[in-house]
């Protein structure tokens, strides 16, 4: 007989769906921090996908595509078990910010996390509740996603993200980036990681040997219906690829690999004007944002450092000087 599937309060039987709350904290008036989950646990054997959105707590284009995966997720017909958690960092949500106020961590940087007694931090919310979350897909996780958007200053276009390299964790994540149907399919290196995400979801559900893949698409705070549905699309498809349910993965005609990202980020500060948009082709030279200041004269010119396709773009009309822009994926060939 099938096992029941418990996280936190959330409890299914084998044909049921369970919500609940995940505790992973209090505050210092004693109110609990609880992370919202739903357990949705199938009749028949198949893998345990977790996915996860909310790192961010700014980031909605995730919690709107799980609310959709959910009602098209029938436990009856469903094999194996899907675990949704439609936001991770509760606090950072309430605040409307991308990090929890009350550390300012980004818990997409500090995975594993750390148990109560090893906290590193002086105030050690994220590495909590990033340890507590984390321990929940190590024991139970065959398959994660982590889910993502531009927040509320970028628009990023539809992507996957796994880590590269060779051995079959790898070659299974490659085929869930695959199977998402996202246009963009980029390959990150081990290096790239350690540069851009050091200790994220990624690297850590490698050294589990969890095959997983980061989705992103959107931003700028919303939840544009085309954004939600693409997002819960790719949902859908990782888990026909993984015969949870059936059908087969909606795939585009044009899937690009990306095989490098490089970031855009000024030396000045001022007003910002966004010259490109996501999935746009540019070439290496090619003007992406313009700064002025406040009585329109220009500061700086941005520019892309190679020929490729924008994978994201900083639409939020003011920046400072060294904060994120966009980034440019060097592409492989014309898609396939």
């Amino acid at each position: 007989m099938r096992d029941v599937i418990e996280v936190g309060t959330a409890r299914a039987e084998p044909g049921q769906r369970g919500d609940g709350v995940l505790r992973v904290a209090e505050l210092n008036d004693g109110t609990p921090v609880d992370i919202p989950v739903a357990v949705v646990n199938g009749t028949q054997d198949g893998s345990v996908l977790w996915v996860q959105n909310g790192v961010h707590g700014m980031e909605y284009v995730g919690a709107g595509a799980l609310h959709r995966v959910l009602r098209l997720t029938s436990p009856r017909l469903l094999r194996g078990v899907l675990i949704a958690v439609p936001m991770v960092n509760i606090l950072a949500y309430r605040a409307g910010a991308r990090s929890a106020p009350i550390d300012g961590l980004d818990m997409n940087r500090i995975y594993p996390g750390r148990p109560l007694h090893q906290v590193m931090h002086v105030f050690g919310h994220s590495e909590v509740v990033i340890n507590k979350v984390f321990n929940e897909i190590r024991r139970l996780a065959t398959h994660v996603i982590d889910l993502h958007a531009g927040g509320w200053y970028t628009t990023m276009s539809p992507y996957a993200q796994y880590l590269d390299g060779d051995g079959p964790y790898q070659e299974a994540s490659a085929a869930l980036a695959r199977a998402s149907g996202m246009t963009l399919v980029w390959r990150s290196s081990a290096a790239f990681m350690d540069e851009k995400a050091p200790s994220s979801l990624k690297i850590w559900a490698a050294r589990a040997s969890i095959p997983g893949v980061t989705l992103e698409v959107g931003g700028q705070g919303r939840l544009v219906p085309v954004e939600v549905r693409r997002m819960a699309q790719a949902v859908v498809n990782i888990m026909r690829h993984l015969q949870m349910v059936d059908g087969e993965p909606e795939i585009p005609v044009r899937q690009y690999v990306v095989r490098q990202g490089h970031w855009l980020r000024p030396k000045t500060g001022g007003l910002l004007f966004a010259r490109v948009k996501p999935l746009q082709r540019v070439r290496a030279g090619q003007i992406t944002h313009v700064i002025t200041d406040l009585l329109g004269r220009p500061r700086e010119r941005l520019r892309a450092p190679v020929d490729g396709l924008v994978v994201g773009v900083r639409t939020l009309g003011t920046v400072n000087s060294g904060e994120y822009c966009g980034n440019i994926g060097e592409v492989e060939g014309d898609g396939r």
